[in-house]
């Protein structure tokens, strides 16, 4: 293997010293294999007491006899290093390529900077992300480069709700969520700069599955920090418990008021277990299995006494067998939930917050499951010793709705709210719920490089940056411009759909049938990125599409797949409502997207060679409450034509039928969506309802109006037939009315007709001295995009931004910078919008806004 370093061409061994890191000896074998990967050929790790001319020489600073047995500082600039958490140097000095970190992890993360600097993405397992064969990668380093300090301490991920997916793929692959299992996780969290984890425990326990230790051993050795979920305290799984209570005492009871004594025991025991590794404890106690703690009937102060009792108690046991000093023993309080209340407390007792026994506590705020922070540090609390931490979703199991399939999260929601929290003081811990990890590995790489380099990826429009960013990590120059352009337009597409409705709670009514024809505009959407999609797959290079089709492939087709099968069921159900025939025609569209659904999860099982089987195996659509134990595909209906001559006509976009000539008819079916200067044509449906066939005629009154359509015979095999309606090209400007009547002519020799009244609007306003971004008036709506404000009024600094990709379907907008000072103001930042109005009169003023702390 050859490498050219700064113009000079090695032959690179990989080398650590004797009494280096196990750690760091085991990321270097993962870095030959990188190299591998990348030129061909793998090079040799080796043990050496002194750095050897041109190889690669890893070392920690303090842990080093070489660096710490030397003078070195001038050499290195191992003052940048000194009392730093977690950061490197790379330099190439005297043929040599130093790695150097000031800690464990430091040099860890410097060993995989190398592995990305040659193209290697921290997705290349998780994402199945081939690097580009290189036989002679070349790297750069004109002077020494020292990387930043993490800006968020702890920074992690949490793998829950991971049966039947998760779990079923580690048994497959692994035997289990053991060692092995967790050696390619715990990779894949080093490669992102990460340091902290809760594991997976629904049916595990972390301590126990190793076997035996050997998951906490393991994570130790590669310096990951591990941690436990919000109702698992003093380092015991949520299923140990019950598994072992007997080794305790008599009763099962979670209960601190009447099991004391054998939980205290059962904490104990947790804490000796796990003491010689490094963790952050979860501290308090919820009910079990994420329940509350006491019966509905217990006072909020009964509650927070509990709490306080099982504290104590857990505080008195880490100062007997950890440290004396609880400030040195690294310890959690999740706020989630019903804790949230004990925290705050109310006007009949004292909350959590303001504990003393709490001060060096880390306090874990959190999300609302979906994404939206909930309470934040107020100013006069920001400075709390312990620190403050933010537990976040990607992935939720609970009420009202679970959503563990895949990706609906996007960055820019992900970014406006960590942004609001570290502005806050949320900077000791992050960790984001990741369900089965596989699947959302686009938000959670940046999750994770938002809390290692706050700085880079926090400003407005930083969500657009990011996706270019992971664009080229992922897949580097291989891909030309165009294609390029168009992975940044699928990607942005498809978030934006699946965000808009999770597919979990995806049903036929979700998209209106008729209304603007806001069903028929989604459909549209969605087959546009699904053919692109697939089209995708043509363009990329070979050693492209793996990575390609394990990210984003399956998951965006299989979205847009239910979004499909839900909109075309809600055709089914609109048009049988009304007696048509063509409510039919979406029946077997309907079935064939459950086919699709089903071949989809298939195939993705059996690529790779079935690496990923079981990865997909949740419930993923047509969920009733928050559990899929009821989950289904959308329900159908056969519509069976009426005996007898019978027709149904329309306007498209409208829930009103017409049923043809009746005595109780009371007028024709009106259209005004050519009254505005988007809708350029307007489309009549003539559907069949009973067993004749019929032919028809539209007869118009006035001569502004185009009539297109095709004069064949409607029947039960071909139940819809239909007139396109548009406006002539001529010099008349004003409001004017068309009658239109069908006339219809039956096999059996009846006749019928349906009265219709289109209303049209050509005048032209003289809009010269209003602004560009001034928003019409069309069909008695003004809609105004947030971001098309014409003027705006700042005070001081702050003043309201364009914020891309956080609207629901375009830009929001935002006050940039959020200062302490604003909150007490007597003035605001504003924004002003032009709107040009049709008539005078009352108009209802309707805003959008996101769901957001303020």
């Amino acid at each position: 293997m050859s490498i050219t370093i700064n113009g000079k061409i090695l032959s690179p061994d990989i080398c650590t010293e004797p009494g280096a890191f196990d750690g760091i000896k085991r990321i270097c074998k993962v870095v030959s294999g990188d190299f591998e990967a990348v030129t061909g050929e793998k090079p040799c790790v080796c043990e050496v007491t002194a750095p050897v001319a041109g190889s690669i020489f890893a070392c920690t600073l303090g842990h080093s006899e070489y660096l710490d047995g030397g003078d070195f500082e001038d050499k290195f600039a191992l003052s940048a290093l000194r009392g730093k958490r977690e950061v490197y140097e790379l330099a190439f000095i005297d043929d040599t390529l130093f790695v150097i970190g000031s800690d464990k992890r430091g040099t860890i993360y410097g060993l995989f900077r190398l592995s990305e600097l040659i193209g290697v993405s921290p997705l290349v397992f998780w994402g199945d992300a081939r690097p580009e064969f290189n036989p002679s990668p070349e790297i750069m380093l004109d002077e020494p480069f020292i990387s930043k300090e993490p800006s968020v301490e702890y920074r992690g991920f949490f793998i829950n709700d991971e049966w039947p997916a998760f779990g079923n793929w580690t048994l497959s692959r692994y035997g289990g969520v053991n060692a092995k299992a967790y050696e390619d996780i715990f990779i894949f969290l080093l490669r992102l700069k990460g340091n902290y984890m809760w594991p997976a425990m629904w049916n595990s326990s972390f301590s126990d599955d190793g076997p035996g230790l050997e998951n906490a051993i393991l994570a130790d050795k590669l310096g990951v920090v591990m941690g436990a979920s919000h109702h698992e305290p003093m380092c015991r799984a949520g299923v140990e418990w019950q598994r072992i209570y007997e080794q305790y005492g008599e009763s099962n009871a979670w209960s601190f008021l009447s099991n004391r004594d054998a939980i205290t025991k059962f904490w104990k025991d947790g804490i000796l277990r796990n003491k010689d590794f490094e963790n952050i404890i979860t501290i308090g106690m919820r009910g079990e299995n994420d329940s509350v703690l006491l019966p509905e009937n217990a006072t909020l102060a009964d509650n927070i006494n509990v709490v306080k009792e099982a504290i104590l108690a857990q505080h008195e046991l880490m100062r007997e067998n950890l440290n004396p000093d609880l400030s040195k023993v690294n310890r959690m309080l999740a706020i989630y939930k019903e804790v949230e209340d004990f925290y705050y407390g109310d006007e009949t007792c004292e909350g959590l917050k303001d504990w003393d026994e709490l001060k060096d506590v880390t306090f874990l705020l959190c999300d609302d499951n979906f994404g939206c922070t909930r309470g934040l540090p107020e100013p006069e609390n920001a400075n709390h010793p312990g620190g403050f931490g933010m537990y976040y979703h990607f992935d939720y199991h609970g009420g009202p709705i679970s959503y563990e399939w895949q990706n609906t999260n996007r960055l820019s929601k992900t970014r406006e709210q960590m942004v609001a929290a570290y502005k806050r003081g949320v900077r000791k811990l992050w960790i984001v719920n990741v369900g089965d990890l596989k699947g959302v590995e686009y938000p959670l790489c940046f999750f994770m490089d938002l809390a290692y380099d706050y700085d880079r990826w926090s400003g407005v429009g930083s969500a657009g940056r990011y996706l270019s960013h992971f664009i080229d990590s992922t897949w580097g120059k291989r891909l030309s411009t165009e294609v390029r352009k168009d992975m940044f337009e699928l990607i942005e597409g498809c978030s934006r759909l699946a965000a808009a409705r999770k597919p979990e709670t995806m049903h036929p009514g979700i998209f209106s049938p008729f209304a603007f024809r806001e069903s028929e505009r989604i459909h549209e959407r969605c087959r546009k990125l699904d053919s692109m999609c697939d089209r995708m797959l043509e363009v990329l290079r070979e050693d492209c599409i793996p990575a390609y089709k394990s990210i984003f492939y399956y998951q965006f087709k299989a979205i847009l797949n239910v979004i499909l099968m839900n909109l075309e069921a809600g055709f089914n159900d609109f048009y049988a409502s009304r007696g048509s025939l063509y409510a039919n025609v979406y029946i077997p569209m309907v079935k064939m997207r459950v086919t699709n659904d089903h071949r989809l999860i298939d195939d993705f099982h059996a690529f790779m060679d079935g690496k990923w089987n079981h990865m997909m195996d949740s419930a993923h659509t047509g969920f009733n409450d928050w559990d899929d134990k009821n989950w289904s595909y959308p329900v159908l209906k056969e519509f069976i034509p009426v005996h007898g001559p019978k027709i149904c006509v329309g306007f498209r976009g409208s829930d009103k039928f017409h049923l043809g000539a009746h005595w109780q008819d009371s007028g024709p079916l009106e259209n005004s969506d050519l009254c505005g200067t988007r809708v350029k044509e307007v489309i009549i449906d003539i559907d069949c309802r009973g067993d004749v066939p019929f032919t028809f005629k539209p007869v118009c009154d006035s001569s502004r109006l185009n009539l297109s359509y095709n004069p064949v015979t409607v029947s039960p095999t071909h139940p819809r037939e239909s007139i396109t309606v548009t406006l002539k090209n001529d010099d008349f400007a004003g409001y004017f009315e068309a009658n239109i009547t069908i006339e219809v002519s039956f096999a059996n020799g009846e006749k019928t007709t349906s009265s219709l009244l289109v209303k049209a609007d050509t005048s032209v306003y003289d809009l010269t001295d209003l602004p560009a971004q001034t928003a019409l008036e069309e069909c008695g709506y003004i809609v105004i995009p947030a971001e098309s404000f014409t003027s705006f009024t700042g005070v001081n600094e702050a003043k309201f931004v364009k914020d891309e990709y956080l609207g629901r379907m375009g830009s929001a907008i935002r006050i940039m910078p959020v200062t302490d000072e604003l909150r007490t103001a007597s003035e605001f930042p504003s924004v002003t919008y032009s709107l040009f109005a049709l008539s005078d009169g009352d108009y209802t003023v309707a805003l959008f806004f996101l769901p957001r702390n303020p």
